[in-house]
């Protein structure tokens, strides 16, 4: 029966080129609209690549301090001593981690000749948050953070620039403001789409006067949770060691921004409100959105099925005169469409990848920092495990068999109640 129904779809198609080729076109742009939103919105908060472990992973960016007598706040990225008066402490994390970026010029130990790079200075817990694939050597020790010591781990394509070579790039010396650090670890390089994890060259802070002050020098906070159930003991732990550790909590407020999830994140892009995010509000905004991709195609598209659905009517009255049944007629009509969608749906499928990666600039540009507008300089490469998921496979077809039910459902229902003298009356 569904070999029939799948012969006569693909014979309407065949007939009638003009009307088919507006409705697989309207259908693969809706496709692509709503494919380039989710994988957009999935591709920064997934675990992906070097950053496997997003979804337990939250983030501090701010650090206000009000002082309630003189009502005047102090804001600024979180500070070493901020850090160890309300963060050193906390038990509830598995791993916590500061983190910092800069654009330094580098250059081979004994050349002239100097690379920009992006460095980022950090700690020993870093490496058990993020997962770089490393070509050869290993990440700086806890031993090593500690002591301070001038060791580096730095991407393949920066080792070739610096010593032409890759493998070989381990135990040569590089000057970083005007120090030499000596290479122990060699990765591959990070998409910049993975912002924490990415850099071209990785340090400890506490090898660099600058970026191990107390005061001079501020960090984002990476704060990964045992488990993701645990993000709420979290955020209440931080809000009490905020009061517990303030000095004169009578005249003195400490207040992070954060810590927050990717996805809560994504809610307080361009929000400075310390509130929590309204996580149900966020995902309704996104949920709405897409229904409204959906549905407006849906209604033009309806006008198209109705009208093939009209041409059917003699067609529909024939069968219902030798006994067919509404259900089998609307199933017939539903399945037909849902093969147009289909088509529609993978053409859109792949033309979103193809969006996505021609726009990726412009959807997923980083900043070097939160003050600065200075973009990065390596590679915004798209991992291809973040196309290729099941996930992904599953909203298209949900997508297909929504806009199918709206374009051609009440076409459909309409058919199933011809009336047999009407519709063969219409021949």
């Amino acid at each position: 029966m569904y070999k029939v129904y799948i012969k006569q779809a693909w014979q309407m198609l065949k007939e009638d080129k003009v009307i088919s080729i507006i409705t697989v076109s309207g259908t693969a742009l809706a496709i692509t609209m709503i494919m380039v939103i989710i994988l957009t919105q999935r591709i920064k908060t997934i675990n992906i690549g070097p950053e496997p472990n997003r979804e337990r992973t939250m983030y501090i960016q701010y650090f206000k301090e009000t002082n309630k007598k003189r009502k005047e706040t102090n804001e600024s990225s979180v500070k070493m001593n901020d850090y160890k008066q309300y963060l050193e402490r906390l038990t509830i994390p598995e791993k916590v981690s500061m983190i910092t970026k800069d654009q330094n010029d580098v250059c081979r130990e004994g050349s002239d000749i100097y690379y920009r790079a992006d460095v980022k200075y950090t700690d020993a817990a870093y490496w058990n948050i993020y997962s770089l694939s490393f070509i050869a050597g290993k990440p700086f020790s806890n031993e090593e953070f500690q002591s301070g010591i001038s060791v580096a781990v730095v991407s393949k394509s920066l080792a070739l620039k610096l010593f032409n070579e890759t493998t070989g790039a381990i135990g040569n010396t590089f000057i970083l403001n005007k120090k030499p650090y000596k290479v122990i670890g060699l990765v591959k390089d990070v998409p910049t789409l993975c912002n924490y994890a990415y850099a071209q060259i990785w340090v400890p802070y506490t090898s660099d006067a600058k970026y191990g002050n107390p005061d001079a020098y501020g960090y984002e906070v990476a704060v990964l949770a045992k488990n993701k159930s645990d993000f709420s003991k979290i955020k209440s732990e931080i809000r009490q060691s905020e009061v517990l550790n303030t000095i004169d909590p009578e005249e003195k407020e400490a207040r992070f921004f954060g810590p927050f999830s990717g996805e809560e994140l994504l809610i307080k892009i361009n929000d400075m409100n310390y509130d929590e995010p309204d996580l149900m509000k966020g995902r309704l905004r996104y949920y709405l959105t897409l229904a409204i991709l959906l549905l407006i195609p849906a209604i033009n598209l309806s006008g198209f099925s109705l009208f093939k659905i009209l041409n059917r009517t003699p067609e529909i009255g024939i069968r219902k005169a030798f006994g067919a049944e509404k259900k089998t007629i609307l199933l017939q009509v539903l399945y037909e469409n849902f093969l147009t969608s289909l088509i529609g749906g993978i053409i859109g499928l792949a033309l979103s990848f193809m969006a996505v990666t021609l726009i990726k600039d412009q959807l997923f540009s980083q900043q070097l920092n939160l003050w600065t507008s200075d973009k990065f300089l390596g590679e915004n490469t798209i991992p291809i495990s973040a196309f290729i998921s099941p996930w992904v496979f599953f909203y298209v077809i949900l997508a297909c068999i929504l806009l199918n039910l709206l374009s051609s459902g009440i076409p459909a229902w309409r058919a199933s109640r011809l009336n047999i003298v009407d519709a063969i009356h219409n021949s």
